[in-house]
């Protein structure tokens, strides 16, 4: 198990993106100019400033051809450590080039070390000194030993006995094994990479440095391959199934077979994309059913592996040579998470090749799909132009479902990823009916010629009218518009964020979830995704539902689960201080989960760290504060999903003291301080056509500065009865966002900010309101029903205003539920419920004229009659009043 364990994850914490373009501009496609220089002395001390070990000029020449023999590694011959490599190899880089995520150098040193013991126990080392006056092997040259028709991976280990700095290449039969020389300083040494075949008893290898030449010569020892035939089974159902299929020869190299073994953009992913771009070898490949493979022989061990459910078989089998051996693995689930309403999806693929701009085939897509477990895939088309190419990608079908390829266990949805690099970032839209134009904007994506306008804010409204969600994507990023996005209610959810970042938020009182998305090509697809929570039978749309909801967890292996009361992640818990809150953490893995954590406004509650694959923490105290909490698990220093693997992290639970959320100043300054950047580089970076365009994006910055600083005062300010006209029409403006995608930039809301009476905000909302509650000077009340429902969707959570006229201010708690029912119930068709958030709260302030939000969702269509209480004024007939629910769909 252990050496599947991280190997799932090869390469997701290395794929450097624009950080690595900025940080080494100088860079050029082989390596900077200096690596060449002659005569660099070997350093004999360490060099020590201000208590920092630095790497010198030697040391960092040394690391980049390291790397460089690291790189090749990962790409040639993947093994059990190839995540070690891969992690090396960018250590080394980052040395190389002084970036700031640079090692201390004696550590890397020591990780160097650590490393090449381990690829000595793995591979044929011929160890040399090399001179002008000839080669020196250190000992005899064993045979190798390697099967007809493949191959073998050995090192070389090159020491310079020259005074000077010497380059050298290695050739094969004629074929060099590093495309350009590698520099060896004097008296160091260099590992290069060579790959060797039986096709003849000997292999001649060449060393040459200038026009200096030297030869070895290696027996080779030829051997018949065997040949493994196999079967793989989904042991739950007895049916042939697609899985991903590991097999490491005696050799201990991984082979690849199935129908994408020639295939690169399935064999190979990115270590690094830009600057000195390289790719490692995928270890595993995907078979449907049945694969046959040539392997060595010897011991060799089968793997089969399907998702995060489902427990890895493996068997370990010793083939003679010429032999053929029919082998069959059996997968089995130690959980089934659809049965429990979890279901699995990976929020942002593009199926498309390595390239970017050529489309994998749909069908492709359901099968390695299959294979990974994942429930829901969405494929997302983007726009894009290099300076050779354009292309808008990927375009096997229109967006929305691929119905032949969706049954009630898996479902391919086409959507959109909606980018600008310069100055707003990416969003994923999903559920959409039709593409949002342009797709992308400014020069990064759409080309030169190409205005980072308009802003993605009118993207993000056009795809909210077709009943998508919005979701953040690569975190913090390039996305500088997420905490603008956030206060106007556009953000739906959040890929790839740092979990210091999503803590920000919810310091800010924003009740966001966690979504992850693989970004496939750049990894591999469905290594990391999200679990959502729905009600019922597994549709699309209620998958989309369940985020919207916040109802999620993301991870790369781990399966968690947390619980506060009788409240799952999503939900709010409104609670007095001295509520006790009994606290659940579960966390399920195919292996050892580490550590595991339950936190709170941003501390940790308690943890434990196990090896065990299953673990729980259980808490019990009082609320005493407004909280949010959250549960992750981790097998290293990582907690964000998409940089490791064996990661989880749920979305929040909320508990709301005396009805107020959490809020935490400092967080709030830190967005402004954030946004106020933004502005800078909208000033300084951004590609407009006329200042108007400039202006009006400056001002979605200001506005959401103002929303920020409002809140700040609001909360410093304390409750506060009797508020002006103005600051009424400041509050509904930010609520009303909050209650319908439609609201933004509508005159009507516009308005708002206009009104010289109560009346005139009365209007200006009305398309919003659901119902309307009127309390009479005798405390007796009513509720009437407002709008007419028609055009709303079923599964689709639909958020609007209640209008309250308190005549008798009463300062009391308010409820709207379905007569009969309490908002818990589960089994019911319909849910409503007023909605406990930053903006809004059940509790009445006294104002005579105030706005509440409410929540509503139907499964199934009907009439159902609606019931308001508020606090303990007696009910009467008039506080009922019916909404006509449609069976309608998105």
């Amino acid at each position: 198990m252990t050496k599947s364990r991280n190997i799932l994850w090869i390469g997701l914490n290395t794929i450097v993106f624009l950080s690595l373009a900025i940080s080494h501009a100088a860079l050029l496609h082989s390596h900077p100019p200096e690596f060449h220089q002659k005569g660099i002395k070997a350093r004999k001390t360490t060099t020590w400033i201000a208590n920092k070990n630095v790497a010198d000029e030697a040391d960092r020449q040394i690391a980049y051809f390291q790397f460089e023999f690291l790189s090749d590694l990962a790409l040639e011959c993947p093994t059990e450590i190839q995540p070690t490599v891969t992690q090396q190899a960018l250590a080394e880089l980052h040395v190389a080039t002084q970036t700031p995520q640079a090692l201390p150098l004696h550590e890397l040193l020591a990780n160097r070390a650590n490393l090449h013991a381990k690829l000595r126990a793995l591979h044929t080392v011929i160890e040399c000194k090399w001179s002008t006056e000839g080669i020196v092997v250190a000992s005899e040259i064993t045979p190798v030993d390697i099967a007809r028709g493949l191959s073998t991976c050995v090192i070389l280990e090159i020491q310079n006995g020259d005074k000077v700095s010497t380059d050298i290449s290695v050739s094969v039969a004629d074929k060099r094994q590093n495309s350009v020389p590698w520099t060896v300083l004097p008296s160091n040494s260099q590992f290069f990479l060579v790959t060797l075949y039986a096709d003849a008893p000997t292999a001649r290898i060449e060393l040459q440095a200038g026009s200096v030449s030297h030869e070895l010569t290696v027996p080779i020892q030829q051997l018949e391959p065997a040949r493994i035939r196999g079967r793989l089974i989904d042991g739950d159902l007895n049916l042939p199934t697609a899985a991903r299929v590991w097999v490491e020869g005696s050799d201990h190299q991984y082979r690849h077979a199935g129908p994408f073994a020639l295939n690169r953009s399935f064999t190979e992913k990115p270590l690094l994309l830009f600057t000195v771009p390289r790719a490692y070898r995928v270890p595993f490949f995907y078979a449907d059913g049945t694969f046959e493979i040539d392997v060595p022989p010897g011991p060799t061990i089968v793997t089969l592996e399907r998702g995060f459910e489902h427990l890895l078989k493996r068997e370990t089998i010793d083939l003679k040579p010429g032999e053929t051996r029919d082998l069959t693995l059996a997968s089995s689930r130690f959980v089934d998470l659809k049965k429990e309403g979890w279901i699995s999806g990976d929020t942002h693929i593009h199926w498309v090749t390595n390239a970017w701009n050529v489309d994998l085939p749909i069908d492709d897509l359901a099968r390695v799909q299959r294979a990974e477990d994942l429930r829901v895939a969405n494929n997302l088309t983007l726009l894009h132009r290099t300076n050779v190419d354009a292309f808008i990608k990927p375009s096997q079908a229109p967006v929305g479902p691929i119905k032949r390829l969706c049954d009630g266990d898996y479902h391919i949805e086409m959507a959109e990823e909606y980018r600008n690099q310069n100055l707003y970032g990416h969003l994923c839209f999903l559920n959409l009916k039709w593409l949002v134009m342009p797709i992308g904007t400014g020069p990064q994506i759409a080309g030169d010629d190409s205005l980072d306008y308009p802003i993605n804010k009118p993207a993000i409204l056009q795809a909210r009218e077709q009943g998508a969600i919005s979701i953040e994507a690569h975190g913090i990023g390039a996305n500088h518009e997420l905490p603008l996005n956030a206060i106007h209610a556009l953000t739906d959810s959040l890929d790839q964020i740092d979990p210091d970042d999503y803590y920000r938020l919810l310091d800010c009182g924003f009740q966001l979830p966690l979504t992850n998305g693989s970004d496939h090509p750049a990894r591999i697809a469905g290594c990391a995704r999200a679990y959502v929570k729905i009600d019922g039978d597994f549709t699309y749309e209620k998958w989309i539902d369940g985020i919207r909801r916040g109802r999620t967890f993301t991870t790369s292996g781990p399966l968690l689960f947390l619980k506060v009361n009788s409240k799952q992640v999503g939900d709010v818990l409104s609670a007095s201080k001295d509520e006790p809150l009994a606290i659940t953490v579960k966390a399920q893995s195919r292996f050892p989960i580490g550590r595991l954590q339950l936190l709170s406004n941003g501390e940790v509650l308690k943890e434990m760290e196990t090896d065990e694959n299953v673990a729980t923490i259980e808490l019990n105290l009082t609320a005493q504060q407004s909280r949010w909490i959250v549960a992750r698990c981790s097998r290293s220093d990582q907690w964000n999903a998409i940089w490791q693997p064996d990661v989880a992290h749920t979305s929040a639970i909320y508990v709301h003291v005396d009805n107020r959320p959490v809020f935490r100043e400092d967080a709030a300054r830190e967005w402004i301080t954030r946004m106020r950047m933004h502005i800078r580089d909208i000033q300084t970076k951004g590609v407009f056509g006329n200042d108007a365009q400039r202006q009006e994006a400056i001002a979605y910055v200001d506005e959401s500065i103002r929303r920020y600083e409002r809140l700040i005062h609001r909360r410093t300010a304390g409750n506060k009865s009797s508020l002006s006209l103005s600051e009424q029409a400041d509050n509904l403006l930010m609520l009303a966002t909050f209650a319908s995608s439609t609201v933004n930039d509508l005159p009507a809301m516009r308005s708002l900010m206009h009104a010289t009476n109560i009346d005139e905000l009365r209007r200006a909302v009305e398309p919003f309101v659901l119902c309307k509650v009127t309390i009479d000077s005798n405390s007796q009340f009513e509720a009437t029903p407002c709008l007419k429902l028609e055009d709303l969707s079923q599964n689709h959570t639909h958020r609007f205003l209640v209008e309250i006229h308190n005549k008798r201010k009463v300062q009391a708690q308010l409820n709207i539920h379905e007569a009969g029912q309490s908002w818990n119930a589960s089994s019911r068709g319909c849910e409503i419920g007023l909605v406990e958030n930053i903006f809004s709260t059940s509790k009445l302030t006294g104002d005579e004229f105030e706005w509440k939000l409410i929540e509503l969702r139907w499964r199934e269509a009907g009439n159902y009659q609606m019931e308001a209480t508020i606090g303990n004024l007696p009910a009467k007939p008039e506080s009922s009043f019916i909404l006509n629910l449609p069976a309608h769909s998105p």
